[in-house]
């Protein structure tokens, strides 16, 4: 235990420097951040565990990554939070997005052919399904993981959903046979993407076929900007103690650091790379129908590693969420940006 806290104070020190001179463009190679994140991955995992997420190829990377992925405090798990993310897409708390889209746009139509891109587990999958009988779905994802979990769910509630454990670019899919194309926190994991969109996505799509995102859409490689830190770590002062513990439970978290270009290209190189135009590479490629802003720029950063102290429904924990996300509110409507979009698209023939 000592010689692990040793070894990580050396190597803090070392880089402190040159991490000084990052911070005015933005940008951070390792951040003190980056060490905290793999000690506390390192106590709970095992140093075994953890190493076996780095592979030399990085495609095995990125589905190494998300074969081991647990969403056990990040803060999309908050109730109160995916409660005021549907009241802001559907109008109504207890409407889910899948829920709104199939309503909207889609229940009219039959026979619909929708694929989703980088499903995970498929709950969007499932949730379409419930709502679009007789539509053949289709989800891809890389992670072999993720798929078996996904088609084991699917049939436990007798839902016809097809999966496919592969990169949707090697599959035979039929060009202008799809009605819809789905990407749920995926689409920011591709690079170029006004390009992809253009060459992968678009002749997918039948004429007048819909592209639906709920997607993160800020900073390349999650290089939050110094605003974001400021605003996260002001917040994060104010928070009572309980609310800072980690998921360890003996650890309490300080300060939000920007993640290191290094440890992000090492444990999953999809992350994020063109993710600043993905607004702006869609709005290239397709009419908007509707877009709204989520927001994220601040709950994302602040409350990574803690968010499971916020799962309760007390009093208080509601109060908190409720000045947060008031707080998050203020800083989009000042900056005018938005790390997170949902958006209805459609392909029109040019």
């Amino acid at each position: 235990m000592f010689l692990r806290k040793k070894i990580i104070y050396v190597i803090l020190k070392l880089l402190k420097k040159a991490n000084q001179r990052m911070l005015a463009k933005e940008t951070t190679i390792i951040s003190i951040g980056d060490f905290v994140d793999v000690y506390q991955k390192w106590k709970q995992k095992g140093l075994g565990k953890f190493l076996s997420l780095f592979h030399l190829q990085a495609n095995k990377r990125v589905s190494g990554k998300w074969d081991s992925y647990q969403a056990s405090s990040d803060f999309w798990i908050i109730p109160e939070l995916q409660a005021y993310w549907n009241q802001k897409i559907s109008g109504n708390l207890a409407v889910e997005y899948e829920e709104y889209v199939a309503k909207k746009y889609l229940r009219e139509q039959k026979g619909l052919k929708i694929l989703s891109i980088g499903c995970g587990e498929g709950v969007h999958e499932r949730n379409l399904a419930k709502h679009l009988k007789n539509s053949e779905i289709i989800g891809v994802d890389l992670s072999e993981k993720r798929i078996q979990i996904a088609t084991e769910k699917a049939k436990d509630e007798q839902l016809h959903i097809r999966y496919f454990a592969e990169d949707f670019r090697k599959l035979d899919l039929l060009k202008g046979s799809f009605d819809v194309v789905l990407f749920s926190s995926s689409l920011h994991h591709f690079s170029s993407l006004s390009r992809f969109l253009k060459e992968d996505i678009r002749p997918l799509l039948k004429n007048n076929g819909y592209l639906v995102v709920y997607e993160y859409c800020g900073p390349n490689r999650l290089q939050w900007k110094n605003s974001q830190l400021q605003q996260a770590n002001v917040l994060l002062k104010q928070l009572p103690k309980s609310y800072k513990m980690l998921i360890d439970g003996s650890t309490i978290k300080k300060k939000v650091y920007r993640p290191g270009l290094l440890r992000m290209l090492l444990v999953d190189p999809s992350e994020a790379p063109d993710s600043s135009n993905l607004r702006k590479a869609i709005h290239q490629n397709f009419e908007i129908i509707e877009e709204k802003m989520l927001g994220w720029n601040i709950l994302h950063i602040l409350l990574k590693g803690i968010a499971h102290n916020f799962l309760d429904s007390t009093n208080q924990t509601k109060e908190w969420l409720h000045f947060l996300i008031k707080k998050e509110e203020e800083f989009v409507l000042k900056t005018k940006e938005t790390d997170a979009i949902f958006g209805v698209y459609q392909k029109k023939e040019r």
